[in-house]
């Protein structure tokens, strides 16, 4: 940037101006600034004006800055240096589009600005403008031919447009200009990256002579060993693969793709032959677990049995403590199933008797090993389900030990998995407390705090692992905690607590916005460190990064909010929708004074400390670097009052519809709010790809029914939108009578509890006046093998008035799933003098 206008006084000082901001100096930059300016001749003048807004950005002073920079571009509209700081203060403010447009004014009036045009650059590929990244890079390797970073640049820009051929020749050309110069890791990191786009282009033989022929350049062994047993497996040379992942086998010996690579290029698809190779690699590490784990997996009858019972002979005695998590895969196999049972029983017996794993063997155990076969014979019942007998073991677990956590653990799990997360998080707090120092058992415990409603409690374990001085809430989301969010959002869900289910929500999903507003800085550092297949790895997670399980999660709980919120508007500040508090009895409406309340201490509290640090917190907004100021907090009470409910769960529902279409969830809540909106071929779309991702989704049935009258009573106009209706529906459904698929879905999915009760909605909203009849049919299903969250499932939906089930009914199916789940809270018949558990 220069000032050609000026004369050298003043043209010194605004060099001293830029030198300041480069060196974060802004308080003396100002102080330059304003001595140009300070001339009555220069009071004006555009490019001072604009450094110093920027200056004053940096400064947190934002709206002087606005107006200073739109000062100085007013009185010189022709300079590139205000258009550029204008560009630089919209991108501080995460205005790409319009600082793009900023910096394309500013290479108007300066077209070969290098500076202006590697920002630019660095804007489109954050806000993934391909087509104008590649002619962006074009330009600065035409203006800088000689520097690496315009070479890679352009061919990353190739790269990810998918013009392969040309990428390669690009890098083709650079490497020439390379000759001679001795190998380092930035080359050795070009080589491997040109060798994943020609894996990438499909050409496994051009890329496999070319690591080969480049061996003594490419220094990362481990990456070439890994992309030369691949290609060799691609290109049918099985023998070479198999000798390329032995090398890896013998670096690595735990890492169980290396031996599920070496017996695959061995082409022996049989589990004997497997099981020698698996026995071969053994002999070579004795003491590997993973290919004895593999073996494993391949054995069967006497075999697996001999293998297993060393293992765990072996496991035990070590006290292993994730042994069950280990071969939990195993279980899928009943045989092998039932071979560790009758083991373990047989361990139990004898060291209870012999103090040994069998009578003939010869030396004595430690205590340790008959504790470590309780606790998985526990472990073990309880993945079956029979908590009678896991309980039975656990309690003599921690009778034998009991200052061993592992037993509390597990008893927390087992009752968990029972349905009582009261007694759950009895049992993992005493865990906790017997190690305050661990922060694993203090998240556990607090996560199944939350699940048991008790948030204030959870919060309070979670205090001791934040900073001292501020709420631990507000530090968690500092640290993007998003498992404490969704599960929070998850129990105000449960609570009807709408504004705190929005404003946890939105938590979550800002802190998804701030992870790819945090890749901006890789994109200067990648190409100057020559990490490019990291950073082509890091484009595409970031491309793809909202289909976490956190974010569906979390947009799961929104979206239904939503649809609530547009079901049953607020009518009040208690967040209740109309007519819910005259529907209330009057315990309830107690109740719900007493929540009031509470909420209002609560409330006063939090206000009382943000009052106490609000001097702290001004003071830090000030202190942001580059004029980046804190942005105002997430309030759950203005989310929602929402005035287009179901616009806002769109913004949750289409990245869910783009990056997570293999979850069943995400169509089921796609079709409900298509549904609402009245768009007919969506509706229909998703109803087809709920379908093909899973047909026994149970929600399938109520969506079909409602489509398909939809279609009967709305009907489309006439046109290409109506003959597309028609043949989707045709296919949807072949017999042209949604009774008739009814019947026919109820004989393949009918014996599930959960499809049972949603052909019976789909049932009543065809034919009203059978709601009734429909709902004494759930009442008289048959529970004897339904799994606790099939009825939990039905309760819910019984509890939000699906089927219109009176309290009596609701009682009675609870009374039902009591017998079966007797430790289940969700099912425990209701006292007058008990109350909620408070939070």
């Amino acid at each position: 940037m220069m000032a050609k206008d000026l004369p050298p006084r003043e043209n010194t000082l605004f060099k001293r101006i830029l030198k300041c901001y480069e060196n974060k100096q802004y308080k003396s930059g100002l102080k330059h600034a304003r001595q140009i300016l300070s001339n009555s001749k220069f009071q004006e003048h555009g490019e001072t004006l604009a450094m110093m807004g920027l200056t004053l950005n940096c400064l947190g002073r934002k709206e002087e800055a606005y107006d200073n920079v739109k000062r100085g571009l007013r009185n010189n509209l022709r300079s590139h240096v205000c258009w550029h700081v204008f560009g630089l203060l919209q991108r501080s403010d995460k205005k790409y589009e319009e600082a793009i447009k900023c910096y394309r004014n500013a290479l108007k009036w300066d077209k070969d600005n290098l500076q202006i045009l590697r920002d630019l650059s660095l804007l489109q590929i954050q806000t993934r403008d391909l087509d104008g990244y590649k002619m962006t890079r074009h330009q600065l390797l035409m203006l800088r031919a000689n520097q690496r970073a315009g070479w890679v640049g352009y061919a990353i820009a190739l790269h990810t447009l998918g013009e392969y051929e040309n990428a390669l020749n690009v890098l083709q050309t650079f490497r020439k200009t390379q000759e001679g110069k001795p190998a380092d890791y930035e080359f050795s990191e070009l080589l491997l990256y040109e060798a994943s786009i020609m894996v990438e282009a499909g050409k496994f033989k051009e890329a496999l002579t070319h690591i080969y022929s480049h061996r003594d350049s490419i220094l990362d062994i481990q990456s070439w060993l890994e992309m030369a047993g691949d290609l060799h497996a691609r290109l049918g040379e099985h023998e070479d693969s198999a000798e390329v992942f032995e090398e890896l086998y013998h670096r690595n010996p735990e890492n169980a793709t290396y031996i599920e690579s070496y017996v695959r290029a061995h082409g022996h698809y049989n589990d004997e032959d497997s099981l020698q190779l698996c026995q071969k690699l053994q002999k070579l590490h004795p003491r590997a677990e993973a290919p004895f784990n593999y073996a494993l997996k391949l054995s069967t009858g006497s075999t697996f049995r001999t293998l297993v019972d060393g293992y765990l002979q072996r496991q035990l005695r070590k006290g292993v403590p994730p042994l069950f998590n280990i071969l939990k895969h195993l279980f899928q196999d009943k045989n092998k199933l039932e071979t560790i049972k009758e083991l373990m029983h047989g361990y139990y017996t004898s060291l209870e008797e012999h103090k040994k794993f069998t009578p003939e063997s010869e030396d004595e155990e430690f205590p340790t090993s008959y504790l470590h076969v309780m606790i998985f014979l526990a472990q073990l019942y309880d993945y079956e389900r029979d908590t009678t007998k896991a309980l039975y073991y656990i309690d003599r677990a921690m009778q034998h030990t009991p200052t061993y956590i592992d037993p509390y653990m597990v008893k927390s799990k087992i009752y968990k998995h029972a349905g009582d997360m009261t007694e759950a998080v009895h049992w993992v707090d005493e865990a906790r407390t017997m190690d305050l120092a661990d922060r694993y058992l203090n998240c556990k415990a607090a996560k199944y705090m939350l699940r048991a409603g008790m948030i204030d409690k959870a919060e309070e374990a979670c205090a001791l692992f934040t900073r001292e001085g501020q709420p631990a809430v507000d530090n968690l989301n500092e640290m993007q905690c998003m498992w404490f969010l969704t599960e929070s959002a998850r129990i105000y869900f449960k609570n009807q607590d709408w504004a705190n289910v929005l404003q946890k929500c939105h938590e979550v999903e800002k802190h998804f916005v701030d992870i790819v507003e945090d890749q901006f800085d890789f994109h200067p550092y990648s190409m100057r460190k020559m990490t490019l297949r990291a950073y082509i790895g890091l484009l595409r997670l970031e491309d793809s990064i909202r289909g976490h399980q956190f974010f569906n999660k979390a947009a799961d709980y929104a979206i239904r909010t939503y649809l609530h919120l547009y079901d049953k508007p607020l009518s009040d500040s208690n967040g209740l929708g109309n007519g819910e508090i005259d529907e209330m009895t009057e315990k309830e409406k107690k109740k719900l004074e007493s929540k009031k309340k509470r909420a209002a201490k609560k409330k006063q509290q939090q206000k009382n400390e943000a009052n106490v640090n609000n001097n702290a917190a001004n003071k830090d907004k000030k202190q942001q670097p580059d004029g980046e100021v804190v942005p105002p907090p997430i309030v759950g009470i203005e989310l929602v009052k929402t005035e287009a409910p179901l616009d806002d769960a769109m913004k949750f529902l289409d990245p869910l519809r783009a990056l997570s279409p293999q979850c069943p969830n995400t169509h089921k809540l796609a079709f409900q709010v298509f549904y609402r909106q009245g768009k007919l071929l969506l509706m229909i779309q998703s109803v087809k790809r709920a379908l093909k991702t899973n047909a026994r989704t149970p929600e399938i049935s109520l969506h079909m029914t409602q489509l398909q009258q939809y279609v009967k009573t709305k009907g489309t106009s006439s046109g290409i939108i109506a003959e597309i209706v028609e043949t989707e529906m045709g296919e949807l459904l072949p017999q042209k009578d949604i009774r008739e698929w009814l019947n026919v879905r109820e004989s393949l999915t009918g014996t599930n509890l959960k499809n049972f009760f949603m052909l019976r909605c789909a049932h009543a909203h065809l034919t009203p006046e059978s709601t009734a009849d429909q709902l004494q049919s759930v009442l008289n299903f048959p529970l004897s093998g339904s799994t606790l969250e099939s009825c939990e499932y039905v309760l819910d939906h019984l509890n939000s008035g699906m089927l219109n089930p009176s309290p009596e009914d609701i009682a009675s199916f609870s009374s039902s799933c009591h017998a079966l789940f007797p430790l289940a809270t969700a099912f425990r018949p209701s006292k007058p003098e008990e109350e909620s558990v408070p939070r």
